[in-house]
């Protein structure tokens, strides 16, 4: 830390005894207590999900579907459907980019 303005690093100090006694309370309550020991990187690492889905909406319901399923789905239409969906998707991807674009850093 580069202040040594003693207010801000007992701040400091405070911020990261919270936020390690907040972690220890969420891995209590999920009882992963095994995990205790573990640095805070590994421990986000593994509390992480590993699986992708895609979420398919359609009027007022949803399928999670595995990657490879849904890429399945999408080579087994049939031709007009498939001319129909590709614009739909390119329009999707502009969109996410256009947002991601726009992120502010955390």
């Amino acid at each position: 830390m580069p202040s040594r303005k003693f207010s801000l690093v007992v701040c400091q100090v405070l911020f990261v005894l919270l936020a390690y006694t907040l972690l220890q309370g969420h891995l209590f309550l999920r009882q992963r207590r095994e995990m205790n020991p573990r640095t805070r990187g590994r421990l986000l690492q593994l509390l992480n999900p590993t699986l992708e889905v895609v979420a398919v909406y359609y009027q007022q319901r949803f399928c999670l579907l595995s990657l490879g399923e849904f890429a399945t789905i999408l080579l087994e239409l049939e031709e007009d459907a498939r001319a129909k969906l590709l614009p739909k998707m390119k329009q999707i991807k502009r969109d996410v980019y256009h947002l991601l674009q726009n992120a502010r850093p955390p």
